[in-house]
């Protein structure tokens, strides 16, 4: 996925409004104005654009399980619940467009031309190139400047504090069980290789000659000998877990039935991975769920930011989640001014 697709789908379809507009106004933010005429703009934009609407309109009905529309009932229109959603993105990136300023941050002519191509891969050249020039100066100028503050703000990368401290805090996570085994389809060929393992033969010229676990480009563990590597916990399914558990290294299990058949189990060393080893596996894991710093500063700033909507459009509540809400005493159906729904996720639905 690309900067920007990555960045639309954390704030997704809108985009930043105009500021100090002396038209009567859609919202303001922090005493900056979204005009009318900037939002109808929009609208207009995305109105006669029919096949990036399309997407659109399936995103949205996909999004509500089928609940909400986009378009109006008359010609030309979008519904209440779809122009609050457009507005509500405008705040949001109003809000990012602020934040530059306050920072200072200068958008290179690099990066401009950089997300203009990616804004052409991620629409579609010909969807992309059906909107108003001006509307795609804009959208270039919006996910440019994100794309600015994302860089300012950081990656939410992982230190190395991060990892040994999530490494001395899951200790066990680390402990490895190196085993084998000798998969059979009964338990009678189980009981007769255990014999003749007690007996000294070897573990791995066994499993390369009688165990069914033959599976894979790899020819499965039986032609390794049995051997299926040092795992941690949870690798296998509980009944063959709770055997392995109770071998000590060196040790021969007698049949263990599961799913698979009957198993006979070596367990040839345990271990645990150190710090060093374990780094990287944690280095990956923690990057994925560590939240979105752009996507995080746009959350606080709409919970902290002076927001005041015109009621045409709907009102702005703070909790339980900060957003647009579309008029109460309104048909949603029957709106004539253009709109997007609650929460879009992706600038190409």
């Amino acid at each position: 996925m690309t900067r920007i697709a990555a960045l639309a789908a954390a704030i997704s379809l809108l985009f930043l409004a105009g500021c100090g507009s002396f038209t009567s106004y859609a919202a303001e933010v922090n005493g900056e104005r979204i005009s009318q005429d900037d939002l109808r703009r929009e609208l207009n934009a995305i109105l006669g654009n029919k096949k990036y609407l399309d997407r659109v309109d399936q995103s949205f009905a996909g999004s509500s399980g089928g609940q909400e529309k986009v378009r109006g009932d008359g010609e030309g229109t979008f519904t209440t619940v779809f122009v609050a959603a457009v507005l509500d993105r405008r705040i949001g990136f109003a809000l990012i467009h602020q934040e530059v300023e306050r920072r200072k941050l200068k958008v290179p002519t690099a990066t401009l031309d950089k997300t203009r191509d990616e804004l052409q891969e991620n629409y579609g050249k010909d969807i992309f190139g059906a909107f108003p020039r001006s509307y795609r100066d804009e959208l270039v100028r919006v996910f440019a400047e994100q794309s600015v503050l994302q860089e300012a703000l950081g990656t939410g990368a992982v230190g190395d504090d991060d990892v040994k401290a999530f490494y001395d805090e899951n200790q066990a996570a680390f402990d490895q069980t190196c085993v084998r085994h000798i998969l059979v389809n009964t338990e009678e060929a189980a009981t007769a290789i255990k014999t003749r393992l007690d007996a000294g033969e070897d573990f791995a010229a066994i499993a390369k000659a009688e165990s069914t676990d033959n599976q894979g480009a790899a020819g499965g563990s039986a032609a390794k000998g049995g051997d299926l590597g040092c795992v941690g916990p949870g690798a296998f399914v509980p009944e063959f877990e709770q055997a392995m558990a109770s071998l000590q290294p060196s040790q021969v299990s007698g049949p263990v039935k599961t799913e698979f058949g009957f198993h006979v189990i070596s367990v040839t060393e345990r271990k645990s991975l150190t710090l060093e080893e374990a780094a990287p596996e944690i280095r990956t894991n923690l990057e994925q769920q560590a939240p979105d710093p752009l996507l995080t500063y746009v959350n606080k700033a709409l919970e902290k930011a002076k927001i005041k909507v015109n009621p045409r459009y709907g009102t702005f509540v703070k909790s339980p989640s900060p957003g647009v809400r579309a008029p109460k005493l309104l048909d949603a159906s029957t709106t004539s001014v253009p709109a997007l729904p609650e929460r879009q996720t992706s600038p190409r639905p």
